[in-house]
């Protein structure tokens, strides 16, 4: 009897000792033996995933030149808030008077460029929104104008034509790079001579522009004045490295009397 009950225990013992589970830890509390690079929910953890999903986008650093990280830029960059803009720029064109007023002239001009531009959806709680929507003026002095009257035999002209532009500035940035790339579509008012008149009168002013960061834009515009329209094409540039540009472009005025 003992010996048959001796028997049956050591038989139920092999078999619950076959029939265990492999991945199941030893009694003795050693951590299992496994092949090199395989993984399971037991003592080593789990292998790094491939794939990253961020819960939010942010930029690496805070934009060059802001405080708040990004909450106003004095050079405005593709994650600032808020952006402070200071340009200086030149442009070249044609002026085109009304066909009874005088011949089309070349017409070339140096400008000063100051504003401002907010993020409204950043404010909002997005974390990064392209459109940009803000307020600028500037200031410029062009060429002179040039007319004729009583059948082209009497002519007039002026030394120079200055204008203050103020606009609305609507921006959209293509980029989410610190100096990304942007578009920039202005639309607003302008006061200045007309022709050869001292009076100044009011008109229109578009300017659509591709700009890079805060550092420089290249921009087509025009003026829609009275029998006056002028048409440009030029570059603007922060202050910092437009400053020795504009130098060379004021010496050059002056020195062929456009001063």
């Amino acid at each position: 009897m003992l010996a048959t009950l001796s028997t049956a225990l050591a038989l139920a013992t092999s078999l619950t000792t076959a029939w265990a589970d492999p991945n199941a830890a030893p009694r003795d509390g050693t951590p299992r033996k496994r092949n090199p690079g395989e993984y399971g929910p037991f003592f080593e953890k789990e292998a790094p995933s491939d794939t990253r999903y961020s819960t939010a986008i942010a930029p690496a650093k805070k934009p060059f030149g802001s405080v708040g990280k990004g909450a106003f830029c004095f050079i405005d960059g593709s994650w600032c808030r808020a952006s402070l803009l200071i340009s200086a720029g030149v442009a070249v064109g044609l002026r085109v008077p009304a066909s009874d007023a005088g011949p089309d002239v070349p017409y070339a001009e140096f400008s000063v460029h100051g504003g401002f531009v907010v993020r409204p959806m950043m404010y909002a709680g997005r974390v990064w929104h392209p459109w940009g929507l803000g307020l600028v003026a500037s200031w410029a002095r062009g060429t002179g104008s040039v007319t004729t009257s009583a059948g082209a035999t009497e002519q007039a002209d002026t030394k120079h034509t200055d204008a203050v532009r103020i606009a609305v500035h609507n921006q959209v940035w293509l980029s989410k790079r610190p100096h990304g790339l942007h578009l920039d579509f202005s639309v607003g008012t302008v006061r200045s001579q007309v022709l050869t008149s001292d009076a100044r009168l009011w008109g229109t002013h578009a300017e659509v522009g591709f700009g890079m960061g805060g550092w420089a834009t290249l921009f087509a515009g025009a003026d829609f004045l009275d029998r006056d329209t002028r048409i440009m094409l030029g570059m603007r540039a922060h202050g910092i490295a437009a400053g020795p540009i504009i130098a060379m472009v004021l010496a050059g005025m002056a020195i062929g009397g456009a001063l």
